[in-house]
Order: structure tokens, then C-alpha cells, then sequence
């Protein structure tokens, strides 16, 4: 191998040596390094491995190929074809084996010389060495020799070769083959056939030729280009791989005629291509002035005969190191590993990782095969850290006859595992449902029973009458707040969100009591805070910091919560509206938000998703009117009526600026929520939002409404009022004054006769009908 990239070549039995050919044979040890640190002179392979050169063998020069024995004795014996066609027997170490010493420097001679391409080991009978050798028109080019053999013709003496500087050594030199095959041809590459000891394929100069020892005088062959590098595949000894230029022929020995199979070209010359001996299928090629190895692993058995089927191959490569390959070996025992070697003899350690293969088992566990091993993702029984996958908990309750409790349908939640709240709100309010609907179909058979399964808002809705509000007093309060009177709909409404229990009783203290019990401490705070009750609620926080799985911290809110007062501008009520919002609890958020907000403004208690839906929809019962209409922002979509409600400040008048006058008037000119600035009327220009009373300008029109004289709709003329049609509008009193004496809209180029669309724009006042 003199002037050409080097080889290189795993040992058959030894499976941590390898040999390096070049222009000399280097011999090396492979070592693990995971556990160690890399050895003075050690060269690194990867990151887990390293080599050390253990000898040298200059002797042979010339070196073309090289095939190393098959059989376990001797170890490191190699055969070396060189340039003039000579064959010769050297070894990488000291055998001390006398049966075999003789072997060592034997020389196998051709009639002619010329250069030797190829050598091969025969794999059942380990004293048959083929060789190739180029063409030459009086001689073979295949000789295959037994190197065991004496034979010497008297015409070659005896010779002394030098095997190293200072010694010589007697050396026979064989020149009678064992077989001669391929007359006036040359023979490219070779590999024994493994089902039979006398079967030898032959890349020939322009065919593939399968020669049987048993009768010389007839071969088997077909005409083809891709003759180099023959390989047969050690798992199906009847697939054979050849190369020409940049493309791969796989052939199939039964039926020799054409190829079984063309792999896709490479746009540079194959330089190698072998099989991988501990994996079925799987084909390496290496192309010239490259660092990709193309791997192609073949999905099928070989084809059978008249079966035309396209096999299945799937493509990929791999890049072993950054620089150019000059050659490669499969490691003989262990899976997918190679060894790589670059044009400046860097060696690289490298394992092909194969796909991955998943499936699941019916009993949700995941398993994957990757090679030769099988791998098991099971779930550990023990481990609570990771929410259970939605199919494992399906299963689990399956298995537990989640669902299938009719007489205490509660206990459900249980059987799904006592985990998740919501599902235990939804369980207990499926009882309450359940327990409530018996009662009334046995008070009242066929008349309420049945609207229980409606829903809350079916029975709110259901009541004959509405529903007023009035001041009630907070219990530990100097203070009162506005609430619902409750009716009969809206005390079943309690009873279904299980506050209250059955009877005209309304009382939550049991059901405080069972919060308390099972731990739930700031809920169980909520409660009583939403039924008025702060010192209920200050006394449950403190009996939750007390308890031993209560938080210390509780004893913190509590002390909040005593400090509570109602003005609008105190520091207390500013530092809870901006801190609320870091609690990590949402009751804790929601009491606060409770406290902080405008009566009848509760967005932040009824849109904390975190709290239990039925404890929202209890609160809304006791706070919420039956129909509560309201203005909402276009943008954000939340609710802007409360805010724009002109109702006085409770500070300073007009009268100490030097300005008489009633009390100032809120003026909120922005949605609240978003910011973003609200409709301006049509008439006074003005945003929605600013009193009518502080509007510049107002018109004779205007005095002719006078809607002072009833207190209820004292604060009309501010109303917001729009045009369904047109969607132009503005305050209320404005639009009335436009509208006595237009029919069009005020807006400029509409031509929509908004008044009119309404059957009420016909109605003439009742003080302008004459007697």
C-alpha cells in the first residue's frame, strides 16, 4: 500500500486490537477510558476510548492489500500481497506456538509477477488463501494456495530473505497454487462463499464469476461493470454486494442473471463497501474524498425466486470525524461499531446508533427497540411529581368503577382519586342535584324536580318576580353592604353549591365547619367573608396558621383583614388592590378583591378561574341582580357602567374654588379595564362618560326636558344611548332634545331615521296632550 491511503483491519478473535496498513503494519490496543485518564503515548479514539501501538512490522514492503488469518491460532498472523504478485505470510507479535512458527516469512511466488489486488481467507478451511492478481496472458490471475503446503520445485533454491536489520532467516518460498482459476484475466476483487468450502466469487476484469473447486473447467458468471470490492452478507449468504465508480449492485446468487437491486450513485468514485457482521442488513460505502459514511439498511430477506417485489431500503449517513475517510472497519462483535482512518493515519472510534422503534402496550407502558436491545418507560408507582398521563388515569379509574356509584354519587371523586377539585366540586354538586330534585318531586310532584337539572341559572330565571337588593349589616362591622334578597330560587341555588343545606335555615356554619375540617382554610375564610362575616373569617385564618399543616403566614392576612376600612382613599385599601394579585392562593385574592371593589362591581371575585365554579355562581346568587344589564368596553369587553355612574365624591364642592355649586360628579372619560378612550356624543363632542350637566352649551331644547321630577331617573340625561341601526349616539339627554325637533340622525352625511326605527319615537309626552 505504499503511496496509497492506508487500510485498516479489525482483529477477527481479538476484538480490542486493529492493524493500520501503509506503507508498514502498526498494530494496535484498544482500552476503555471512562473510568481513567488517557495514558502517556495513548492516542484518543473517542470519548470513551483510546489506542496504544503495541508493535511495528516494516519487513514487507510494496504492500498492496492485506488479509488477516481467520482462525484463533496463531493470532496475528496476516497475509500481505504486495506489488510483484508475491504473497507472504508475516505476524505483529512473538508466537511461541512451534506448530505455527514455521508459517511466519513464508512466501507464495506466481509464475509471472505482477501486482496483486486482492487476498481472502477461505472461512471453513483456514489454510486456503485465494489471491487476484492482475492480468497476464500466459498465467492465471486467480491462485489459490495452501499454506500449510511444502511443495517446492528443485528449480527454486532455497533463499535467505532479510527479515530485519541484522538477522536473516531461512524462508520457503511456494510456487505450486492449490487451484488456478481465470486464464488471460485479471481478477479485481474475491470472497469466499460461506455455504460451501469450494464456492469462490471473483470480480473479474468484466464480469462477476463464481468458480467451484470441485470442477475448474466450468464457472458460472455474468457481464457487469460493477466488479470491485465483492462482499457477501453474513447474515444471507446468498446477497452479494459489488461497486463500480459511484454505484452499488446487490445481486442475489439464485438468480444471477441481473442485479436484485441498484443503489443510488454517488457523485464520487466508492472507494469501500462492507456489511455490517453484527447487524442484518445493513450496508456501509465510502466514497473517495469524503468524511460521510452512507448507510443502507435493507429491510427485507433476500427476495425469492420469481418474486418481483421492490425491496425496501432506507438511506442515511453518518459523519465519524471532520476529516477526510480514507478507509473504515466494522468491529467483528460489537453492534454498529467502527473504526475510521484518515489519509494522516487520525483514527476515530465511532457507533452507529440505530433508529428507534416505539410502540405502546395496552397497559399504557412505552417500549422501544434499538438494535439489539429492548428498553421499558414504565410509570414508577411511587412517583407523584409527574402528572399521570391522561390514558394511565382513564385506566386506573376504570379500574376503580369510577362513575358507577349511584347511591353516594360523592364518593366518586374518590374513586378517581381524591386529586383533582374541580372533579370533586362537580361530584358534590351532581349530589346536590340529585338529593334536592327527591326532595321537591316528593313535595311537589312534577313541578320543580325536573327544572333542578336545568342548571342555576334555569331556577334563578324561573322566578315570578325580581329580585331587590337591600343594606345588610356586616357581622364585627360598623358597616353595611348591598345584597340580594334571597327567594326561594335562589335559596335552592345555595343549596345546589352546597353553602347551605336543606330547610329555610339559611345558615353556611355547617358548611364552614366542614371546610374547616377538611383543612381547606382559606375557602372556608372566603365564605364567611362573602356572607358578611369578617370576624368568622379572621378566626378561621388564625385556627389555619395554628393547626400543623397550616400555613404561618395566614396569621399575616388575617391581620389584613383586621385592619379592613371602607374609604375610598385610605393607604390600606391601595396596598391591597395592588398586592392582592401576589397571592398565591385565589381565595385569598378573591377576599380582597371583595373588599377593595365598588359595590356592585365584582369582577375580580367572578372571573378568578382558580376559585371552584360553585362557589362563584353562590357568590353571584347573593350579589347579582337577575338581570343585570350593562355597557361593555369594544375592546376588552368588560363592563363600564359602574364606573361611569355619576355618583358624588364624597369631598370637597365647588364652593371653597370660589365656585358655587352641588358636589362634584365623577368623570370617567376611558374604559376602565383597557384604557382606551370611550365614544364621543354626537351632539356635545364630548366622551361618553362626562356628566351632561358639565357639558358647555346647552340648548333651549334642553330646558324643554325636564326629567328632575322623578328621583329615579334623575341621572337619565347621562345614560348612554345609540342607534341599533346606525350606531351613532350619544347622552341621553341630548338625543331626546335632538330628536323633538329632527327625524334624522345628528351625524353628518347619515341619513338614518333613527327615532323613528323605535315604535316608542311615535309616542307623544303625556304633558303635551291637550284635554
Amino acid at each position: 500500500m505504499s503511496g496509497t491511503k492506508p487500510d485498516i483491519l479489525w482483529a477477527p478473535h481479538q476484538v480490542d486490537r486493529f492493524v493500520v496498513c501503509d506503507s508498514e503494519l502498526s498494530l494496535y490496543h484498544v482500552e476503555s477510558t471512562v473510568n481513567s485518564e488517557l495514558k502517556a503515548g495513548s492516542l484518543r479514539l473517542s470519548e470513551d476510548s483510546a489506542a496504544t501501538l503495541l508493535s511495528i512490522n516494516s519487513d514487507t514492503p510494496y504492500m498492496k492489500c492485506v488479509a488477516w488469518y481467520l482462525n484463533y491460532d496463531p493470532e496475528c498472523l496476516l497475509a500481505v500481497g504486495q506489488a510483484n504478485g508475491r504473497v507472504v505470510l508475516t505476524s505483529l507479535g512473538q508466537d511461541h506456538n512451534s506448530k505455527f512458527k514455521d508459517l511466519i516469512g513464508k512466501e507464495f511466488v506466481p509464475k509471472h509477477a505482477r501486482q496483486c489486488n486482492t487476498l481472502a481467507w477461505n472461512p471453513l478451511d483456514s489454510n486456503w488463501l485465494a489471491a487476484g492478481l492482475d492480468k497476464h496472458r500466459a498465467d492465471f490471475s486467480v491462485l489459490i494456495w495452501d499454506i500449510c503446503s511444502k511443495y517446492t520445485p528443485d528449480i527454486v533454491p532455497m533463499e535467505k530473505v532479510r527479515l530485519s536489520a541484522g538477522e536473516t532467516e531461512t524462508t520457503l518460498l511456494v510456487t505450486k497454487p492449490l487451484y488456478e482459476l481465470g486464464q488471460n484475466d485479471a481478477c479485481l476483487s474475491l470472497c469466499w462463499l460461506p455455504r460451501d468450502q469450494k464456492l469462490l466469487l471473483a470480480g473479474m476484469h468484466r464480469n462477476l464469476a463464481i468458480f467451484d473447486l470441485r470442477n475448474t473447467s466450468q464457472k458460472m458468471f455474468v457481464n457487469t461493470k460493477a466488479v470491485q470490492g465483492v462482499t457477501v452478507d453474513p447474515y444471507f449468504h446468498d446477497r452479494v454486494a459489488s461497486f463500480y465508480e459511484g454505484q452499488v449492485a446487490i445481486w442475489d446468487l439464485r438468480k444471477f442473471e441481473k442485479p436484485v437491486l441498484t443503489l443510488t450513485e454517488q457523485p464520487k468514485p466508492l472507494t469501500k463497501v462492507a456489511w455490517c457482521p453484527t447487524r442484518t442488513g445493513l450496508l456501509a460505502t465510502l466514497t473517495r474524498d469524503s468524511n460521510i459514511i452512507r448507510l443502507y439498511d435493507m429491510q427485507h430477506t433476500p427476495t425469492p425466486i420469481g418474486d418481483e417485489t421492490e425491496p425496501t431500503i432506507i438511506e442515511r449517513s453518518v459523519q465519524p470525524c471532520e476529516n477526510y475517510i480514507a478507509s473504515f472497519a466494522w468491529h467483528p462483535t460489537s453492534q454498529n461499531r467502527m473504526i475510521v482512518v484518515t489519509p494522516h493515519r487520525t483514527m476515530s472510534d465511532f457507533t452507529v446508533f440505530e433508529r428507534i422503534s416505539l410502540a405502546w402496550s395496552p397497559i399504557t407502558s412505552l417500549m422501544w427497540a434499538c438494535g439489539r436491545h429492548l428498553y421499558e418507560c414504565a410509570e414508577e408507582e411511587n412517583d407523584n411529581s409527574l402528572e399521570k398521563d391522561i390514558a394511565t388515569k382513564m385506566r386506573l379509574r376504570a379500574l376503580s368503577r369510577y362513575g358507577l356509584d349511584t347511591e353516594q354519587v360523592w364518593r366518586n371523586h374518590i374513586l378517581a382519586g381524591n386529586e383533582d377539585p374541580q372533579l370533586k366540586s362537580l361530584w358534590y354538586t351532581l349530589h346536590y342535584i340529585l338529593c334536592y330534585t327527591e326532595d321537591m318531586d316528593q313535595k311537589s310532584p312534577g313541578n320543580k324536580g325536573s327544572l333542578v337539572y336545568a342548571g342555576i341559572k334555569s331556577i334563578v330565571k324561573s322566578s315570578l318576580g325580581m329580585v331587590e337588593s337591600s343594606k345588610h349589616n356586616w357581622s364585627g362591622l360598623d358597616k353595611q353592604t348591598d345584597m340580594q334578597n334571597l327567594n326561594e330560587e335562589r335559596i335552592l341555588a345555595l343549596q345546589l353549591c352546597g353553602w347551605i343545606k336543606k330547610g329555610t335555615d339559611i345558615d353556611v356554619g355547617p358548611f364552614l365547619n366542614s371546610l374547616v375540617q377538611e383543612g381547606e382554610w382559606e375557602r372556608a375564610a372566603a365564605v364567611a367573608l362573602f356572607n358578611l362575616d369578617i370576624r368568622r373569617a379572621i378566626q378561621i385564618l388564625n385556627e389555619g396558621a395554628s393547626s400543623e399543616k397550616g400555613d404561618l403566614n395566614l396569621n399575616v392576612v388575617a391581620m389584613a383583614l383586621s385592619g379592613y376600612t371602607d374609604e375610598k382613599n385610605s393607604l390600606w385599601r391601595e396596598m391591597c388592590s395592588t398586592l392582592r394579585l401576589q397571592l398565591n392562593n385565589p381565595y385569598l385574592c378573591v377576599m380582597f378583591a371583595f373588599l377593595t371593589s365598588e359595590s356592585g362591581s365584582y369582577d375580580g371575585v367572578l372571573y378568578e378561574n382558580k376559585v371552584a365554579v360553585r362557589d362563584r355562581v353562590a357568590f353571584a346568587c347573593k350579589f347579582l341582580s337577575d338581570s343585570q344589564v350593562f355597557v361593555s368596553c369594544n375592546f376588552c369587553g368588560k363592563s363600564i357602567s359602574y364606573s361611569c355612574s355619576t355618583v358624588p365624591h364624597q369631598g370637597r364642592g365647588f364652593s371653597q374654588y370660589g365656585v358655587s355649586g352641588s358636589p362634584t360628579k365623577s368623570k370617567v372619560t376611558s374604559c376602565p379595564g383597557c384604557r382606551k378612550p370611550l365614544p364621543r356624543c354626537a351632539l356635545c363632542l364630548i366622551n361618553m362618560g362626562t356628566p351632561v350637566s358639565s357639558c358647555p352649551g346647552g340648548s333651549k331644547s334642553d330646558e324643554k326636558v325636564d326629567l328632575s321630577k322623578d328621583k329615579k331617573l334623575a341621572q337619565f340625561n347621562n345614560w348612554f344611548t345609540w342607534c341599533h341601526n346606525c350606531r351613532h349616539g350619544g347622552h341621553a339627554g341630548h338625543m331626546l332634545s335632538w330628536f323633538r325637533d329632527h327625524a334624522e340622525c345628528p351625524v353628518s352625511a347619515c341619513t338614518c331615521k333613527c327615532m323613528q326605527l323605535d315604535t316608542t319615537g311615535n309616542l307623544v309626552p303625556a304633558e303635551t296632550v291637550q284635554p
